[in-house]
């Protein structure tokens, strides 16, 4: 009991941004790298907050690109993109195949050749034939930690096999909707066969529970040019803390309003219009008693 205690504690302190003791098992690995994630690529300057240009993106490749050797001994940070808009294809796949860098797309799979919003399944093939790699971001964009445990289930399992059916590659990564887990959805993961469960905090180390490892990913805005990019990736001790402790504010604050409010206020402050990207799914889970997702 105390020792399943001790876990809770830790898949949550890591989830809210909290800092870990080093006394606890599952440490880091010694190398580190750091991630960025986007989420959608537009032709011109947009007021969504997480929408980059195409010509931002492209100067934040060339800022990448550049780096003659790894940043302070890390690897050149990881491109990954969330969600699977068309933009993606349509802007960034040309501009990666510029730089020469490859990139992980973690997709909707239930919105993929839904509407001209979202990527076709034609469009991944070609992405996974110039060396990227595709996977999966849950079956319907819902919020896992609201999710019942079969609706968790369909959320992984379904979308796993789906991309691996339609691809013919493996799915072994899971990039959380809106960043969250718990240690239902970390093993449901493990369940599921995926290793690796990416996050939106990249302010603590990365660790692995139940054989999944946890990554966190500095989340892209229009507000951050080549140099900001850059200074996040080379922050000090110092400056990690400090995003480390405002990261851990959010989450209080998260907890506090409740998911549906804060939703709702993070739309406006990021300047989200219905249209201007694929949404976040808050809505209640089930209460009903069901059978487990059949596999």
């Amino acid at each position: 009991m105390s020792a399943r205690i001790a876990e809770d504690g830790l898949v949550k302190a890591i989830s809210e941004g909290r800092r870990v003791g080093s006394s606890l098992r599952n440490q880091p690995s010694g190398e580190e790298q750091w991630r960025l994630a986007y989420h959608e690529i537009s032709p011109e300057a947009s007021e969504y907050r997480y929408s980059v240009s195409a010509k931002q993106f492209g100067e934040h490749l060339v800022a990448l690109s550049s780096a003659s050797r790894p940043i302070r001994d890390r690897a050149i940070p990881q491109i990954t993109f969330d969600d699977g808009h068309r933009s993606i294809f349509d802007y960034a796949f040309p501009l990666l195949q510029k730089s020469a860098l490859k990139a992980t797309f973690f997709v909707v799979t239930a919105f993929v050749d839904s509407n001209d919003q979202c990527v076709s399944w034609d469009q991944l093939r070609e992405l996974v034939s110039a060396g990227h790699q595709v996977q999966s971001h849950g079956w319907s964009h819902r919020l896992l930690t609201r999710c019942s445990r079969r609706e968790l289930e369909i959320e992984l399992i379904k979308s796993k096999r789906e991309i691996e059916d339609r691809l013919g590659v493996e799915i072994t990564a899971l990039s959380a909707p809106g960043g969250r887990f718990d240690k239902s959805v970390i093993a449901t993961c493990r369940k599921a066969g995926y290793s690796e469960l990416y996050h939106s905090n990249p302010w603590i180390p990365d660790r692995t529970i139940h054989d999944v490892r946890l990554k966190g990913r500095v989340m892209v805005t229009n507000g951050m040019d080549g140099s900001a990019l850059c200074s996040h990736t080379q922050a000090s001790r110092i400056r990690k803390l400090y995003f480390r402790a405002r990261y851990a504010g959010k989450s209080k604050l998260r907890t506090l309003l409740g998911d549906e409010v804060y939703h709702k206020l993070w739309c406006s402050l990021a300047n989200w219009k219905p249209g201007s990207g694929i949404e976040l799914r808050v809505d209640h889970p089930k209460k009903a008693t069901e059978q487990p997702y059949k596999t």
